[in-house]
């Protein structure tokens, strides 16, 4: 996607991941029951954003369009089946760039032929997320299946390859 750029994020982006974290989990409190803390903010310690920016370089991208911050992907690494994947584990666009496609480019510059399978989780109950992946995947070129065993009670899990 033309002016889109994937910047990995530093420590001395702390304030901004931990902003943007923050509305993130707001929004994702509709459907993952997660409550507001006594101070206002989501189980989110920027100590810990920072601490784990610092010492996992590729956790987190920046996601920026035509020069605009424009939301967050996090990638971890996590064992299934056996087997360590690379995880989207967080994918947050900010709702004015919602619709322009940038999910779609930010997997389709993530998870390509020479980066394996990857996981792709979604809260159980966000139907708008699932919906969207499943509509969405195939016109990525994206092969997808739903791994075999026991389900995980949270999440909706997909395995994802560049077709």
């Amino acid at each position: 996607m033309d002016g889109l750029t994937l910047v990995n994020a530093t420590a001395q982006d702390a304030d901004v991941v931990f902003r943007l974290m923050q509305l993130y989990y707001f929004e994702a409190s509709a459907w993952s029951d997660e409550e507001i803390l006594s101070d206002g903010l989501y189980d989110c310690a920027f100590a810990d954003v920072r601490s784990r920016l610092r010492n996992e370089p590729a956790w987190t991208r920046l996601i920026w369009l035509d020069g605009a911050l424009c939301g967050f992907v996090q990638v971890d690494e996590v064992e299934l089946q056996g087997r360590r994947l690379p995880e989207l584990a967080d994918l947050f666009v900010l709702p004015k760039h919602r619709g322009k496609g940038v999910a779609a480019a930010v997997v389709k510059d993530l998870v390509r032929p020479a980066t394996g399978e990857w996981l792709l989780a979604t809260f159980r109950k966000d139907k708008t997320a699932h919906a969207y992946w499943e509509r969405n995947l195939p016109k990525m070129g994206m092969v997808h299946s739903i791994p075999s065993g026991p389900e995980e009670a949270d999440f909706r899990l997909f395995l994802i390859s560049a077709g």
